[in-house]
């Protein structure tokens, strides 16, 4: 029996990522507290190396963490094929210091045949936002199965 992403996902709550995940995904350092179809959260700690000058989490790799669970949301609605990000924009509202936890909240907007509009929002735990981005995924040619063995 083959297991989709979404299963894979859901076994995977509450663990660090392993050697098959994305090189990216293992450095930013997530854990997957929830998922479900075209939903999932992952929890953050801001790590030293994550940090801007200021301690606060740097921008770039808030835009990298909204790219990778903007991804893995929408592998969470077993397409065929790979999404590939057409624009991500970002707004920054709050931040986060070395040491804080934070959430990184993805979700589906809308599905249509060849784009999806998605979002990711990190928060703290008591809810305040830190940023928001939204992005269009287009979908590519590559298909999924081959490529599975990844998450």
């Amino acid at each position: 029996m083959i297991m989709t992403i979404l299963e894979k996902l859901q076994r995977h709550l509450g663990k660090e990522w392993g050697p098959q995940a994305p090189a990216v995904t293992r450095w930013l350092g997530g854990v997957l507290r929830h998922v479900e179809e075209g939903a999932l959260t992952l929890e953050f700690t801001v790590r030293p190396d994550l940090a801007n000058p200021l301690g606060a989490l740097h921008g770039g790799i808030q835009t990298a963490i909204m790219d990778d669970v903007i991804g893995f949301t929408v592998a969470t609605l077993a397409r065929p094929n790979f999404f590939v990000t057409l624009n991500l924009y970002v707004d920054y509202l709050g931040s986060v210091r070395v040491g804080e936890i934070f959430l990184a909240q993805g979700r589906v907007v809308r599905q249509g045949k060849r784009i999806i509009n998605a979002c990711c929002d990190l928060v703290t735990p008591a809810g305040n936002l830190i940023s928001r981005g939204s992005s269009n995924l287009l979908e590519s040619h590559l298909l999924l199965e081959a490529n599975k063995k990844s998450l």
